[in-house]
């Protein structure tokens, strides 16, 4: 089973950084999105906290000294050493909202999954994680603690659900009000195990339509539903489509004009290329149905063409979330910078059109949930990757060619 003892005696595997000896383990501790076995060196008296294995300790878990608030990395990964010192240097002890919800009565062992983070990616990515103990461990009651912002996205069939309202920006909270309240649930049950968590579970252990219940692209209906060919684009202010004059080095004149003048920068902005990118398709598919989706600060409604659709939104309670995504599933193709934005999105779209830029090369792929596809020729012809900066022109011909040759490249390909 992919799941890891906690309670009543938790398991894990970590050795002294300074005497090498196997650290005993008097307990565990979770004071949020990290899941820690209580530690103790019989050798030279240290104590420490260890990860347990799940989510992102599974590959890269690290040791935090209690004495000192030292993070022992021996895998280098300074963005996950960093939440753990800074969690640690900066305890709170607060309560935050914790509503418990309970489908049926626990009678079995419990898995429980983690799902709090920092970031909406990593949480929602935890969650999917739910089906595979759903389907293939019935010996086993799942409860899953998330928090509340995905609390609409769990799915049938969990035991129980932790919905915990700490807001993403307090994701890497070291909350020791919280840390209690987890322990009194968990030791209302008589054996408890931690999920595993997978960081990116394989696309074939999951249903998205199990956890939005929104129905995906009908893959079957492409051609019938090109008579009016659906694109949307994923919008975010933070992360922006960049005009390919952005991507070129200013000169030291143009560096100074900016400085002692307010010359306009050298490029697009991501409004204007999203229209761009729109006019050029409907030149191309004239019934077209095209939108732009997503957050966004601000009323920026008058920079796109009046026939584009308008979905952005400064805020998003549960009911948005599921219309964006029955929107997504309505769509043919979803184009997009990189970031988690695409998540929902590719799991509900037709097809994927991403900007990749070379910061994001490391991280291929991570934000792209994909449709189990029998053919993996199939999955490249629906999936498309672009350096970032992408011309509108550019995307508008691609965009094109995927959504009226699909089927003329599955008849070449012999793809059944």
């Amino acid at each position: 089973m992919r799941a890891t003892p906690l309670h009543p005696i938790a398991d894990a595997d970590h050795a002294c950084p300074y005497c090498r000896a196997r650290l005993s383990v008097k307990g565990w501790h979770v004071p949020g999105m990290r899941n820690l076995a209580d530690l103790l060196c019989a050798a030279c008296g240290r104590e420490f906290f260890g990860d347990l294995a799940a989510g992102q300790a599974l590959y890269t878990p690290m040791l935090l000294e209690k004495a000192t608030g030292e993070v022992h990395d021996p895998h280098g990964v300074e963005w996950f050493a960093g939440w753990l010192r800074d969690s640690y240097a900066r305890r709170a002890d607060e309560p935050v909202p914790f509503d418990l919800r309970e489908s049926r009565a626990v009678t079995k062992p419990v898995v429980l999954l983690n799902c709090l983070d920092t970031l909406y990616g990593h949480s929602l990515l935890k969650l999917l994680n739910a089906q595979h103990y759903l389907e293939r461990h019935a010996g086993v009651d799942l409860v899953v603690m998330v928090p509340s912002l995905l609390d609409w996205m769990v799915p049938d069939g969990v035991a129980q659900v932790w919905s915990v309202g700490l807001p993403l920006r307090r994701g890497t909270e070291w909350n020791e009000w919280l840390a209690r309240e987890v322990r009194r649930r968990v030791e209302a049950f008589d054996r408890v195990s931690l999920a595993h968590a997978l960081s990116h579970p394989r696309p074939d252990e999951f249903d998205i339509e199990r956890f939005t219940r929104v129905r995906p692209f009908p893959l079957g209906e492409w051609e019938a539903r090109l008579a009016r060919p659906t694109v949307t684009f994923i919008w975010r202010d933070d992360r922006r489509w960049l005009d390919a004059a952005d991507a070129v080095r200013p000169s030291r004149r143009e560096r100074l004009a900016r400085l002692f003048t307010s010359r306009p920068r050298r490029g697009r902005t991501q409004a204007e290329l999203v229209s761009e990118l729109a006019e050029a398709l409907r030149r191309e598919l004239p019934e077209i149905d095209f939108a732009a989706a997503g957050m966004s600060e601000g009323d920026a409604r008058g920079e796109l063409p009046e026939w584009v659709g308008d979905l952005r939104r400064a805020s998003f309670d549960a009911d948005a979330e599921r219309a964006l995504c029955e929107r997504y599933a309505a769509s043919h193709v979803v184009v997009g910078v990189h970031g988690s934005n695409m998540l929902l999105p590719s799991a509900h779209a037709g097809g994927v059109v991403e900007f990749l830029g070379r910061e994001r090369w490391g991280n291929f792929t991570q934000d792209i949930l994909f449709r189990d596809a029998a053919d993996c020729r199939e999955t490249l012809f629906r999936y498309r990757f672009l350096d970032d900066p992408a011309t509108p022109t550019a995307v508008a011909q691609l965009v094109t060619m995927m959504l009226t040759k699909r089927e003329s490249f599955r008849r070449l390909m012999n793809v059944s």
